[in-house]
């Protein structure tokens, strides 16, 4: 996995494909279910901090579900943030903006990618260019799978990954781009966003990893097997 510094970290679950994981939550943690991710949060044994969406997709999940909700609504009101459908923010960007408003800074994103709907996963990439944006550092997380974003920066992986390691650029062109302790190396090199150099990169199992960007936005995307 990536080194990541340990703090308190605001965990949101979403409404897309769930793969049952083990979510370790912190004494400090702070966990806002979307939508029908109030369902998986169940599935764990977990009861959010709040619970955020216009609830159609809990509607369309499981009846269940919906009446979940609205019991918790009526003993906890404190615990739901009722969301327009009509509406400019996803339920999921509207959980990271209440994030950022409590202060945190990492956030661990689940149930962010599939389901029937291809645009929100994408919508839940770039919304980890959105915190990135406003200080803060986001992961999706699915099995197997990490996804994040690296802006002007070095990101270092610990070694003992096994697995693929793929680079894309988001802006036009990024540069500065440098690759090491993967199978395929790259020195001060640039990536643009209309070709895929980047995929399909593999850990190498004793060294440790560096992805280096010195100008521009990349999209790291990790299957580790």
């Amino acid at each position: 996995m990536v080194n990541k510094v340990s703090e308190p970290k605001c965990i949101i679950i979403s409404a897309g494909k769930f793969t049952p994981l083990d979510i370790k939550k912190n004494e400090d943690d702070f966990v806002i279910a979307c939508d029908a991710g109030f369902m998986y949060a169940q599935q764990l044994g977990i009861l959010p901090d709040l619970i955020v969406g216009d609830f159609d997709s809990a509607a369309e999940a499981d009846p269940a579900v919906l009446r979940g909700i609205r019991e918790i609504a009526e003993h906890d009101p404190d615990r739901i943030v009722k969301l327009d459908v009509r509406k400019d923010d996803t339920d999921t960007i509207k959980a990271v903006k209440i994030g950022l408003s409590k202060g945190y800074q990492k956030f661990y994103l689940y149930g962010a990618l599939g389901g029937r709907r291809f645009d929100h996963s994408f919508a839940n990439i770039q919304t980890l260019t959105f915190i990135k944006h406003n200080g803060g550092r986001g992961y999706i997380f699915d099995q197997d799978r990490m996804i994040m974003i690296a802006e002007n920066e070095t990101i270092r992986f610990n070694r003992g990954n096994t697995g693929y390691l793929s680079v894309f650029s988001l802006t036009e062109m990024s540069r500065g781009v440098t690759l090491k302790g993967l199978m395929y190396t790259l020195e001060d090199g640039e990536l643009t966003s209309d070709f895929p150099l980047g995929v399909s990169n593999e850990f190498i199992i004793d060294e440790e990893a560096e992805v280096t960007v010195t100008d521009g936005t990349l999209l790291i995307i990790t299957e580790f097997v």
